[in-house]
């Protein structure tokens, strides 16, 4: 490409706002952006998530900059048909991308309606603090919690809170529920099963299925003290309920994960996960124990303030402690729980082996009629096969092989519901997932932990963790070992009690912070 073409489709890009998505399909997005500085913005997308100009092509990258999408360029913009590019998506060559340039009234007129949207925000929450005369005083004798809720799998960690807010008599407290999304690219359909399971524990929740704008207009209105959104990632949530628009309140964090300094960061060889821009609308994050001297370290190189940080131990670390063991397979056989991770592709933490392990799993599986195995897939495993290339399984392989699985005599899978009745039931464990690596030790299971070659790096504290893993880097290897350990007595048990312990010193972390609210109003 010549210097002068290139500067003219570099000048025009950069002056425009973009609809992206599939050819002929809704856009993902109407509001693309793209920055003089390479970057891509007004649209939240691994896979889009840089552009350049090269080769006579414009080019959108992912965030380790590899290319995902190029669109063939005409000499000159005014060559486009109906303002229009179409581009091969490298991933999925099935696939073909369209980026529309849009008209600038039309621009201006989103434009002025967001500056509209933002304005009608901030005159909410100014409204809140006017005074008497111009607002009704509401009556308030407690204090207001709302949790934000959308995975029924991770609510463990927070269960044990919401039961004792509920029971307090100083406290009132609304659960919002929702569906899950997946960035822009999808939503799940999760609002259902959570609300079944909150039904379950005698808890009542707000359904939000669309209008979240007016929903969190309503909590406003009631001004919540506290919020507690299940999650830190943005991607999980609408707009509306992104922290953005909601540290009007104190925004609490309690993690799903028991511990996030088993890894860095994906696509980091250092720092922690604990410098997550979430954290900076935090008013406490709740963590199983102290910061260790290398996770302070992070924090003060970053704009986290190292005073949200309050160690409790871990709601969750003792609700999985006291699972009560429930096998789902009608088997008399030795027990084999085989948990997924979703990070299937090249991208993220790159743990998951689904794609390279299951054909083997499933002739293991049938050739061992002795054993009971239950297949758990991470509740992102199916989305991703679906929405992203995956090399080694297409959806169709997977929901297929998922049938197949279930109707085995020995064999089962469990989906939408906590996994750790499972667990505890288990005699032995085989997973490629994060989260199990030191969830299942909690129970003292015999693990065998597969890893893929290339995933994110362990931290020193996560290769400590590690200690009381079965590591192996193949299948076959996996298989034998869970064949050995089903007979023979597990040494890294003692190791186990060392990882976990402190996480379990506290016996209720959810009365810790339930008084630090109480500090907080001075109740």
């Amino acid at each position: 490409m010549n210097e002068q073409k290139r500067h003219i489709w570099e000048n025009y890009l950069t002056r425009q706002w973009f609809a992206f998505g599939k050819k002929d399909e809704e856009p993902y997005t109407r509001d693309m952006i793209l920055n003089s500085d390479g970057q891509i913005s007004n649209y939240a997308a691994h896979n889009e998530s840089f552009w350049q100009v090269c080769d006579d092509q414009l080019q959108f990258l992912d965030m380790n900059h590899e290319i995902t999408t190029r669109f063939p360029l005409p000499e000159n913009p005014s060559e486009m048909v109906k303002f229009t590019l179409i581009g091969d998506y490298v991933l999925d060559p099935s696939v073909q991308h369209q980026l529309m340039a849009r008209q600038l009234p039309e621009s201006l007129h989103d434009l002025k309606n967001g500056f509209g949207n933002q304005l009608d925000a901030h005159f909410d929450q100014a409204s809140l603090t006017v005074t008497p005369l111009m607002k009704k005083i509401k009556t308030r004798s407690r204090v207001r919690v709302a949790f934000i809720l959308n995975s029924v799998e991770t609510l463990p960690a927070l269960l044990p809170l919401m039961k004792a807010l509920q029971e307090d008599e100083a406290f009132e407290v609304k659960i919002l529920v929702m569906n899950k999304q997946y960035y822009d690219l999808n939503i799940l359909p999760t609002l259902d099963d959570v609300t079944a399971f909150l039904q379950k524990q005698q808890l009542i929740c707000i359904p939000v299925e669309s209008n979240y704008e007016a929903a969190l207009k309503k909590l406003r209105l009631w001004q919540a003290d506290f919020i507690i959104r299940q999650s830190q990632w943005d991607g999980d949530y609408p707009s509306a309920f992104q922290a953005d628009h909601l540290d009007w309140a104190r925004l609490i964090h309690v993690p799903y994960t028991i511990t996030e300094k088993m890894t860095y960061a994906p696509h980091h060889q250092k720092g922690t996960m604990l410098t997550n821009d979430y954290y900076l609308h935090v008013w406490r994050y709740y963590i199983a124990e102290p910061l260790y001297p290398d996770e302070k370290e992070a924090v003060a190189a970053s704009f986290i303030s190292q005073d949200i940080f309050q160690p409790v131990g871990s709601m969750k670390a003792k609700m999985i402690e006291h699972a009560t063991p429930k096998w789902p397979i009608n088997h008399p056989g030795k027990r084999v729980l085989w948990t997924a991770h979703h990070s299937v592709t090249d991208t993220w933490f790159k743990f998951g082996t689904f794609p390279r392990i299951y054909q083997a799993m499933l002739g293991w599986t049938r050739k061992h009629q002795e054993l009971s195995v239950l297949f758990n897939p991470h509740p992102l495993l199916r989305e991703i096969i679906a929405t992203e290339p995956v090399s080694g399984v297409t959806l169709e392989q997977y929901d297929q092989f998922l049938k197949t699985f279930a109707a085995l005599p020995n064999g089962g899978v469990l989906q939408h519901q906590s996994q750790y009745g499972a667990s505890a039931a288990a005699d032995a464990i085989l997973t490629d997932g994060y989260s199990a690596f030191y969830e299942m030790q909690i129970q003292r299971k015999p693990i065998v932990a597969l890893l893929r070659k290339n995933h994110t790096p362990f931290t020193p504290e996560g290769e400590e963790i590690l200690h009381g893993l079965h590591v192996v880097h193949d299948i076959g290897h996996a298989q034998q070992e869970l064949l050995r350990l089903l007979s023979e007595p597990d040494d890294k048990r003692a190791q186990q009690i060392v990882n976990t312990q402190n996480w379990l010193i506290n016996e209720h972390p959810e009365q810790t912070i339930l008084q630090a609210m109480l500090k907080e109003m001075r109740i």
